[in-house]
């Protein structure tokens, strides 16, 4: 029997903050990371903040949360998230930030694809921290994801 395909919603991550503490990178080198490593690149928002635009897929209703699957959803199922990361000019990551998504219901993922908007998500970093030794904080943020007409 043919698995059900995929269903597609889209994801806006806006960043507002001054990045790691220590990090020799450049624009080029922040973005959402997916399984490859790669960085999908955010534009600057017209206040200043990083604007990622992303489509996600998720797995067909079934009786839990939504399911994202796909390059940019990493961990396991019931506990997919993203990726913020940061490198050095060098190649190693800076930071890598975990941005949850379980917050996220059906009933969003049915509201954006309805209104053929995004979900949206707002992580405000302005106080980057790192340890005595020179290493940055990085670990789980807190993030708030919002359906079309949801506020924010």
């Amino acid at each position: 029997m043919a698995k059900p395909p995929l269903e597609r919603v889209q994801l806006r991550l806006i960043y507002r903050g001054k990045g790691p503490v220590f990090w020799s990178g450049g624009r080029a080198e922040v973005g959402v990371q997916d399984k490859e490593e790669g960085l999908l690149l955010g534009k600057a928002g017209p206040d200043g903040g990083l604007i990622f635009d992303l489509v996600l897929e998720v797995k067909p209703v079934g009786l839990g949360a939504p399911v994202f699957v796909g390059p940019l959803a990493h961990g396991p199922a019931s506990k997919r998230f993203l990726y913020l990361s940061w490198r050095n000019l060098t190649g190693e990551y800076a930071q890598r930030l975990i941005l949850p998504l379980g917050s996220i219901t059906w009933p969003d993922v049915r509201a954006a694809q309805t209104a053929g908007q995004p979900i949206v998500g707002e992580l405000i970093d302005s106080k980057p921290r790192a340890t005595s030794t020179g290493a940055n904080i990085g670990g789980k943020r807190l993030i708030v994801w919002r359906p079309p007409g949801g506020g924010l």
